[in-house]
């Protein structure tokens, strides 16, 4: 956590949580917007405790998407973000990059998006891996709490929960296609 957290307990933190808010509250009454930039980042950190409060109640883990072969076996690779959008760095047995990516398909087609990659060979799916809250943004105007993997972004040992082996389109299973396909 990036925060200056030292609860353990997902309670703890949820209660330092609620006191950030009360901050950015008080800040408020006393400053009406004047204080804006004080009440935000009291706001951004309580999001952050929060997110790692229910990192902490998931056992230190969060759900994160994974790229599996069409046989559902998981396939050693790092989700990546460009300059033209989210891509999966295959990697070798040392967990190094290969210089081979993989694109899912950006098709708005659920159904389709996942036709395209299965003929690439690859489903993405989900996978729960350990993971801590962090504060990350592009500027100030995007911070905002996300769940990053502290196992680098890939481990064997991850726990599947979709490997695409399906052909729903979900919440639980096929989310990827179905996020992407505006069907949730």
């Amino acid at each position: 956590m990036t925060a200056t957290a030292t609860a353990t307990t997902a309670e703890e933190l949820r209660a330092q949580a609620a006191a950030e808010d009360a901050k950015a509250q008080r800040s408020y009454e006393d400053c009406d917007t004047d204080g804006f930039v004080s009440q935000w980042a009291h706001g951004v950190v309580a999001q952050e405790l929060r997110l790692q409060a229910s990192i902490e109640e998931a056992g230190g883990k969060a759900l994160f998407p994974a790229l599996f072969d069409t046989a559902g076996r998981l396939v050693p690779a790092k989700l990546m973000s460009g300059q033209w959008g989210v891509y999966f760095a295959l990697l070798d047995e040392r967990g190094r990059i290969t210089g081979t990516w993989f694109t899912p398909s950006k098709a708005q087609d659920a159904k389709r998006a996942r036709a395209n990659d299965a003929r690439k060979g690859y489903y993405v799916g989900y996978v729960m891996a350990p993971a801590q809250a962090e504060i990350r943004g592009t500027s100030t105007v995007s911070c905002a709490a996300y769940a990053v993997r502290t196992d680098g972004g890939y481990s064997p040992e991850a726990e599947v929960v979709d490997n695409g082996q399906h052909d729903q389109y979900t919440w639980e299973l096929g989310r990827w296609y179905a996020v992407q396909g505006g069907l949730i």
